[in-house]
């Protein structure tokens, strides 16, 4: 509630028209604080089921009105960097000027936080810069400021046989009977031979839930070993296959085929790799096979 008043009066001392708890009939929602009778601001501290502000989001939408949703729940950061619940990444949004990005606010200290340029570190780790936003500044003060915010530079270098040390360390030690490690056996794998590009961890992984070994080991099966050197494939093909071997983490207002942007991701680092090569938009042609370590399969 307090949160819901100091914003309030900070948009009313702007002259902007606000109404809070605001019934709307059409819908039968009440909203937490209505600007304008044209924008929702919902100011979440509680964690609930995903789903239900999903379905509140959509119920905005149709009216239209628009709807920036607030968290009001405090985020760990570290000079290493954030850690980001699953409740909370469902409020990530995307903008071009500050990439994907969550937005916090304070109203003990009178101040909004946004962490913008959010690069996934692995579990709930993440990199980001953060721009403190006070209420001594205006709404239009507040979105020039953001306007002007950089993105985070990293000089991360990967080690890839560390990278695979640790992999195989998990999940002999955590996941040694899981689903996944079962279809690698079955299917005459181990951990330590797979290639370099299988069990990369990216920026976008947030995306989805599935592990990255697992989804990227799923394609490597099921697509990229099917085919040879100079032949060709469109992203239409890839994607059908990548979506269906993910589970896409639920946000409230991201597109539903933002998890592609991840896809989108990994086809660019095995262009780096030298892997393949996008010949014309959204078209692909193989230009060498992902290479195994040692013997490729521990089953004959």
């Amino acid at each position: 509630m307090l949160g819901k008043q100091t914003l309030a009066k900070w948009l009313a001392y702007q002259g902007h028209e606000v109404e809070l708890e605001s019934f709307l009939k059409l819908i039968k929602r009440q909203a937490d604080i209505l600007v304008d009778g044209q924008m929702v601001i919902e100011f979440q501290c509680s964690t609930v089921p995903i789903e239900q502000l999903i379905e509140r989001n959509y119920d905005y939408s149709e009216l239209p009105l628009n709807t920036i949703w607030l968290l009001g729940q405090r985020v760990s950061e570290s000079k290493l960097g954030y850690s980001i619940s699953k409740f909370q990444l469902g409020f990530v949004r995307k903008t071009s000027l500050l990439g994907y990005y969550l937005l916090f606010f304070s109203p003990e200290k009178k101040q909004f936080e946004c962490i913008h340029h959010l690069i996934h570190a692995g579990g709930k780790h993440f990199y980001g810069q953060k721009l403190v936003l006070g209420l001594h500044l205006s709404v239009r003060d507040m979105e020039l400021k953001m306007s002007k915010a950089r993105a985070y530079s990293s000089s991360r270098e990967r080690n890839v046989r560390c990278d695979r040390a640790r992999l195989c360390y998990y999940y002999a030690k955590f996941k040694q009977h899981s689903k996944f490690m079962n279809h690698l056996y079955q299917s005459g794998f181990a951990l330590q031979n797979l290639p370099d590009q299988v069990g990369v961890q990216l920026d976008k992984q947030f995306l989805v839930h599935t592990p990255p070994v697992e989804w990227q080991f799923g394609l490597w099966l099921d697509f990229f070993d099917r085919l040879e050197p100079g032949d060709i494939f469109g992203f239409e093909s890839i994607s059908e296959r990548f979506s269906k071997s993910v589970r896409v983490m639920k946000t409230i207002v991201l597109d539903s085929d933002e998890h592609l942007e991840l896809l989108r991701d990994y086809l660019l680092y095995l262009e780096e790799s030298d892997i393949l090569v996008e010949f014309a938009e959204g078209r692909f042609r193989m230009k060498q096979k992902m290479k195994w370590h040692g013997n490729p399969r521990i089953l004959s």
